[in-house]
Order: C-alpha cells, then structure tokens, then sequence
C-alpha cells in the first residue's frame, strides 16, 4: 500500500483507475520508468518532465495529473 493518507482512483470510459493526489519519488521513479532520480531532475531542468510541487519540510512530490498527462503525450522512437 502507499504511503500516503488518501489514494483515489477514478476511471474513466472502462479504461484502468488512475491515482490522484501527489506521488512521492518511488511512484514518480516507476511511473516514468526509470531509476535514477537524477535523470528525473535533469529531465524536469530541461522541460521533459513535469515541475515538482513543494510539500513542505524539504519535501517534494509530483501531481499525479501531471505524471498521466506527461506520459500520455510520449512517442515512441525508434532506435
């Protein structure tokens, strides 16, 4: 389960529920596919990812509205 108080999931058109709310880094690394959250803050540096939100106390996370839209405007490429 996720560490986080409330978790809604909503679906829309038979399609799979999606989250709402902020995700924390472990959703956001595989939700994006990929490891390094080092590679997420240089991609969000140049724009390829979505801007984090502040949750207070140093802490950060990414709405998960913006991680669907995100990954629902990628192409695929060859090579």
């Amino acid at each position: 389960m996720d560490n986080q108080a409330v978790i809604y999931h909503y679906t829309v058109n038979g399609q799979p529920p999606k989250k709402t709310g902020v995700a924390n880094i472990n959703q956001t690394l595989a939700h994006a596919g990929v490891t390094s959250r080092t590679t997420l803050i240089k991609w969000e540096r140049e724009g390829r990812f979505p801007k984090r939100v502040s949750l207070g106390s140093g802490r950060v996370g990414w709405l998960w509205s913006d991680l669907y839209a995100w990954s629902d405007n990628l192409t695929a490429k060859e090579g």
